[in-house]
């Protein structure tokens, strides 16, 4: 990326949480990345893509999507597969996005050291992804997700938009244009990926910060800090101050109660009927429940006046 670009991009992600550049790779470049990952599809190495649903217990329940198909540079054959990903290996190995966004952001101690590559081929017929979050604060060190698209022949109307929810400001939908690079908050942007018509290839690479304290230790501190969040809003009563609600670990919540029912329905939409279905409906549905009962105030005044809300966007957290 061009260092005008760069600069761009760092002040979007901090005041915005996302970014977008387009042009990111030529169009050679984005035709091998594809021929790649047909490449490995061809060969059955594409595995199911899963949604992860935590239970209370700490048990995990995998959702399977129909019609998309991934594989990862954790996964056990990625070595062995060089042969026929030579350009996704080339771009996994490369730091330069880590260094460079580093430097554009601006962020005091905040240091992207590593990175992890995906590829993805969504075969259509409605594949999509519900509103989610990438991880959680205490899960893993990523901050930063940046999707690739590879779609030459894309056009309107054929689905598979990104959609980005920097709450409080409005929706954002992304078109899946061959060369565009689209980055945003890992841990603090609600995003989904619309039904696709038809097929569609793009890989994401993550960019973590390293993490000097084990899981069990991260997560015990990301509840608290929550708690000391929810706190500080429950304690000013029935009028809560913007700088209370928009703190990133109160957001979150809030974002999910404001969204509540679009969220219901991507999660409808993106996997099929039945028991596993049901089990992330319920969850969503119980977990809205709580936000609601918790933000009952905060929930009203943001909803009697969202435009006013979304001016007063200064400020916002989005990089943590």
């Amino acid at each position: 990326l061009a260092s005008s670009d760069l600069k761009e991009v760092g002040a979007s992600l901090r005041e915005r949480g996302y970014a977008m550049v387009d042009s990111a790779v030529n169009s050679e470049t984005a035709s091998c990345l594809r021929e790649e990952i047909e490449a490995l599809k061809a060969k059955r190495i594409l595995y199911k893509n899963a949604t992860h649903i935590v239970g209370r217990n700490g048990g995990v329940e995998y959702l399977e999507k129909a019609n998309i198909f991934e594989w990862d540079s954790k996964h056990p054959r990625w070595k062995e597969c060089s042969g026929d990903t030579p350009t996704l290996q080339s771009i996994h190995r490369d730091p330069t996005l880590l260094t460079s966004l580093t430097q554009a952001i601006r962020i005091p101690d905040l240091t992207l050291s590593s990175q992890t590559l995906k590829v993805q081929f969504n075969a259509g017929k409605g594949g999509c992804f519900p509103i989610h979050y990438d991880t959680d604060a205490g899960v893993d060190g990523r901050v930063i997700t940046a999707i690739l698209y590879l779609n030459s022949d894309w056009n309107p109307g054929d689905g598979g938009e990104l959609a980005l929810y920097p709450f409080p400001l409005p929706t954002i939908k992304v078109e899946p244009i061959s060369g565009r690079l689209a980055l945003f908050s890992s841990a603090l942007m609600p995003h989904r990926v619309l039904p696709s018509n038809v097929s569609r290839h793009c890989l994401t690479l993550w960019l973590s910060r390293p993490q000097e304290e084990s899981q069990s230790e991260a997560r015990a501190k990301a509840k608290e800090t929550e708690r000391e969040a929810v706190r500080r809003v429950l304690a000013q009563g029935n009028t809560p101050s913007w700088e209370a609600m928009m703190e990133p670990e109160v957001r979150k919540l809030i974002a999910k109660g404001m969204l509540k029912q679009e969220w219901r329905a991507s999660i409808e939409q993106a996997h099929v009927g039945g028991d596993p279905r049901q089990i992330a409906l319920t969850a969503h549905d119980k977990n809205v429940e709580v936000i609601e009962k918790i933000f009952k105030n905060s929930l009203e005044a943001l909803r009697g006046d969202v435009n006013g809300w979304q001016l007063s966007q200064r400020g916002l957290r989005w990089l943590q």
